[in-house]
């Protein structure tokens, strides 16, 4: 995905105004995830819950969402959203400071040995990325953490990129991040950061800005946007948390569940679509992709991609 966009909604809460986050291709996930009422829902990725209350209604007052993120300081805003939808008729729910990867323990310590839903919305959210202090965008001076969940991971995102070894580093802008530049970029990290660490968001994208030609440097999309990507998902592991969350919902699906994701990243979509292609019985045979309208009303729609299997067998 590509950074804030300017143009996002707002609305002022207790820490400052903050961007009102619109959950992506929300009439499609409903469509693909065949809800019925009663049934139980674990949305892996809950965040301020815009999916998870819209599924909520849907799921009726017999229904239960069970919302997991790794993000601890997202969790009232979850709860906020879902609040509301019970008190008009919403399903019951739950929520739990944990990864999509540790579903079995959620639901085991709840008592629940299976679930009829899953769906994760994979990325970052418009709260995190509005938040200087959590280090996600460079549209805003901050510390350079790039943390999901800042109180399990101990190495942010200036850790990181102080003992990452320049190959490791131009791997990752490569590979993850898609980087045209990765090499030149990769090289003027480790330049810079022999001279002094790199701690602010803006510090970061000053070096790859100066490293990239010229030409590229006033493009629609920013010349950092990939570069940040990269190390964000680097320093959180998303590729291989995907990977461990995707067979960890295949494990608590009962028999005919459905699992959806949204993905940002080819690579995570890829991840996901071979995941079901081995799997599922797919739902979609393409990725859903979103239309012109909502694109226009939400720029992050762009890159979204989503993917839905049903479970027929173990």
């Amino acid at each position: 995905m590509t950074d804030a966009d300017p143009r996002a909604s707002r609305a002022d809460d207790a820490h400052g105004p903050v961007r009102v986050h619109e959950p992506v291709l929300l009439p499609e996930s409903i469509v693909a995830l065949d809800l019925q009422r009663g049934m139980t829902l674990v949305d892996g990725t809950v965040g301020a819950g815009g999916h998870a209350s819209a599924f909520a209604r849907a799921l009726g007052p017999d229904g239960l969402v069970i919302g997991l993120d790794r993000d601890a300081e997202i969790l009232p805003y979850a709860e906020r959203a879902l609040s509301l939808a019970r008190a008009e008729g919403g399903a019951r729910f739950v929520l739990r400071h944990a990864s999509y990867a540790e579903i079995e323990v959620a639901l085991s310590d709840l008592g629940i040995a299976s679930c009829d839903r899953v769906f994760l919305d994979l990325g970052v959210s418009s709260l995190q990325l509005d938040s200087a202090l959590r280090g996600f965008s460079f549209m805003r001076d901050g510390p350079l953490d790039m943390r999901m969940d800042t109180s399990r991971n101990p190495r942010d995102a200036a850790a990181w990129l102080r003992t990452v070894s320049a190959a490791e580093l131009e791997r990752v802008l490569g590979e993850i991040g898609e980087e045209r530049f990765a090499g030149r970029i990769a090289r003027a990290i480790v330049e810079a950061r022999a001279r002094r660490p790199l701690t602010s968001t803006l510090d970061l994208a000053d070096v790859i800005v100066r490293a990239v030609p010229a030409a590229a440097r006033h493009g629609r999309v920013h010349a950092a946007t990939r570069s940040f990507q990269a190390i964000r998902i680097a320093v959180n592991d998303e590729l291989g948390e995907l990977e461990r969350g995707l067979a960890a919902a295949w494990r608590v699906l009962a028999q005919d569940g459905r699992l959806a994701a949204i993905a940002f990243h080819s690579l995570e979509d890829r991840i996901v679509k071979q995941f079901l292609r081995e799997r599922a019985e797919r739902v979609t045979k393409k990725p859903v992709v979103a239309g012109d309208a909502e694109c226009a009303r939400n720029p992050r729609a762009r890159s979204a991609k989503l993917r839905c299997g049903i479970r027929r067998s173990a």
